[in-house]
C-alpha cells in the first residue's frame, strides 16, 4: 500500500484513522460470538467495551429496493458494536454483524501517527482473523457491499482566532474576501460540507469543517477536518486492496490541495 509518490508531513494533524468494511448483515451471529472472537485477540487487544451499533451508510441511491430494504418487526432488540482495544489504547477493532472497522487514535500529546502503513496492516489482520473466525463458527462468509476510509484531523488556530482563522488553514474558505461591503463582522460559527466523486463510479470524498474549544489542555480552538472516502464493493471483497489504495490517495492529496501553504509548512511537509 505504500504510494511514495504522495504528499507527507513531519507532524501532520490527524487524531484519527478508520478503515472499515460494511456487509449484509450476518444472520447468525448472535451475543455469544462477540465474546468468542475477542478471546482470539485478547493478546492484541485485552480490553473491550460496548457501543452502540452504526447504521449502516450508503454511497449514493440503490437503484431498486430488495427483501433487505424491508422492514421486519422483531422482538430482539439489534446487537450492540463493540470494541476491542490495545493495551496502550491507540489501537481499536469495531465489530457489529454489520461492519467491521480498525482504528488507530491519538490518545495522548505525545502519540504519534505510524503512518498509514501500519493502520491498514492492522485492518487487514484483524479483518482476516474476522473473517476466519465466522467461517470456524458457520456463521458464514460476509457479503460485502461498500468500503470506508476515514481520516480526521484536529488542526489548532495560527494567527487568529476560529472561524475566521480557518482561512489561515482551509484554502476554500476566504472570509476576507467575501466581504463586499465591509458590513458584516466575523462569524461565530462555520460548518462546510463538500463532497467529490472518486473516479470511475468508485464512490465519493466527503470533507466536514466544523470548529470547537474542547481541548482539555489547550485554550486554542480547533479545526475539525474530516475526509471520508465511502464507495461499493464487490461481494467477495476482492477489490479491497484496490479501493483503499485510491481512497487513501484521495485523501492525503485532497487534504493538501484543501490546505494553505502556510498550514503545511507548520506541519512540516516534506514532499
Amino acid at each position: 500500500m505504500k504510494n511514495t509518490d504522495l504528499p507527507s508531513y513531519r507532524r501532520p494533524p490527524v487524531v484519527e484513522v478508520v478503515c472499515g468494511v460494511q456487509f449484509d448483515e450476518l444472520a447468525s451471529f448472535s451475543s455469544v460470538h462477540y465474546g468468542k472472537f475477542w478471546s482470539r485477540v485478547a493478546a492484541e487487544y485485552p480490553s473491550a467495551e460496548d457501543r452502540q451499533p452504526l447504521a449502516e451508510v450508503f454511497e449514493g441511491m440503490r437503484s431498486t429496493p430488495t427483501k433487505d430494504d424491508v422492514i421486519e418487526l422483531s422482538g430482539l432488540p439489534p446487537l450492540r458494536r463493540i470494541f476491542c482495544v490495545s493495551a496502550d489504547e491507540n489501537y481499536l477493532l469495531q465489530i457489529q454483524p454489520t461492519r467491521f472497522l480498525a482504528n488507530w487514535r491519538r490518545r495522548r500529546p505525545e502519540d504519534q501517527y505510524p503512518r498509514f502503513t501500519t493502520a491498514h496492516e492492522r485492518f487487514l489482520r484483524g479483518w482476516h482473523q474476522f473473517t476466519g473466525f465466522l467461517q470456524e463458527e458457520s456463521i458464514g462468509v460476509p457479503r460485502v457491499n461498500q468500503y470506508e476510509l476515514s481520516y480526521v484531523n484536529h488542526v489548532l488556530e495560527a494567527n487568529t482566532v476560529f472561524p475566521e482563522g480557518i482561512q489561515e488553514q482551509l484554502g476554500c474558505f476566504t472570509w476576507r474576501g467575501a466581504q463586499t461591503l465591509k458590513f458584516l463582522p466575523s462569524p461565530r460559527v462555520a460548518n462546510i460540507r463538500l463532497q467529490f466523486a472518486l473516479p470511475d463510479g468508485k464512490g465519493a470524498l466527503h470533507v466536514t469543517v466544523n470548529h470547537g474549544t474542547n481541548r482539555a489542555q489547550d485554550p486554542k480552538g480547533v479545526m475539525l477536518l474530516d475526509l471520508t472516502a465511502r464507495g461499493a464493493g464487490k461481494s467477495d471483497g476482492s477489490d479491497m486492496e484496490d479501493w483503499l489504495k485510491l481512497a487513501h490517495e484521495w485523501i492525503v492529496k485532497g487534504f493538501t490541495d484543501l490546505t494553505t501553504a502556510e498550514a503545511h509548512s507548520r506541519w512540516g511537509r516534506e514532499k
